[in-house]
């Protein structure tokens, strides 16, 4: 669970995605229309679900715990812009909805939207990664014990699990300060990108050298989730972008 679920009806939504994706759905149709997800990111007036980005941010998080790699934030970013349909993501790159995005304010707002959920995801794959890491050091035995019994690897997973709860904290309060200030937002937005950048490294190199040399290997989900981490750091500008935004 994350910070994000603060409500019954989030945390709900939350427990339902997990069990849903347990079996590594990635089709669309089976993730997102078939569960009704794409009424979220339309108002309640168009007989939508609302356009709360916490129900979003809930959303990214238990796809980035899946891994289930869709374009979910793109698609509902566009939404909450007038993107309407039912065949497909209603944007599948962030080049397509800052098109959509079109004005300044838009444009600004849909940046720090698709980073905020990508945020989100990170903490979700985060999760995920810390959590095989801990099972397999209970498993993978060195000197006749199990590695998850020496300490140095203790505190490495300890500083694993630090991190993830300071970027789900500061994803949350990012989440928050949309309903704030631009320029409020634009700080926090880009201080929970820098935070999250962090832990989608410490956590994935942690987790990958916890497994050995298997970490990497097509076998082992792992992989999987470690790349998809740093795709998305490595998106929505650079830390040290986004550490010049916030100091400005």
């Amino acid at each position: 669970m994350t910070a994000f679920a603060r409500t019954d009806e989030q945390r709900m939504l939350a427990e339902t995605l997990d069990a849903s994706l347990a079996g590594g759905v990635a089709d669309w149709n089976a993730a997102v229309v078939a569960t009704g997800l794409g009424a979220l990111g339309v108002p309640a007036e168009e007989d939508g679900l609302g356009t709360d980005l916490r129900d979003a941010a809930v959303v990214a998080a238990a796809l980035g715990r899946a891994n289930v790699v869709l374009p979910w934030a793109e698609h509902w970013v566009a939404t909450r812009l007038g993107a309407r349909g039912e065949d497909g993501p209603r944007a599948d790159t962030r080049e397509a909805v800052l098109v959509m995005a079109g004005a300044d304010s838009n444009r600004r707002w849909a940046e720090d939207a698709l980073t905020v959920l990508h945020c989100a995801e990170i903490v979700g794959l985060g999760r995920a990664m810390l959590r095989d890491a801990a099972l397999f050091s209970k498993e993978r035995k060195q000197f006749g014990v199990a590695i998850g019994s020496f300490q140095a690897l203790r505190h490495r997973m300890a500083d694993m699990a630090m991190i993830l709860e300071q970027a789900d904290a500061i994803t949350a309060l990012a989440i928050t300060a949309f309903d704030g200030e631009d320029d409020v937002r634009a700080r926090a937005v880009s201080a929970a990108r820098v935070v999250c950048d962090d832990a989608a490294r410490l956590v994935g190199e942690g987790a990958v050298q916890i497994h050995g040399a298997m970490g990497l290997t097509a076998e082992l989900r792992l992989g999987g989730y470690f790349r998809r981490a740093r795709t998305l750091a490595q998106g929505d500008g650079t830390a040290r972008a986004h550490l010049r935004r916030y100091a400005a």
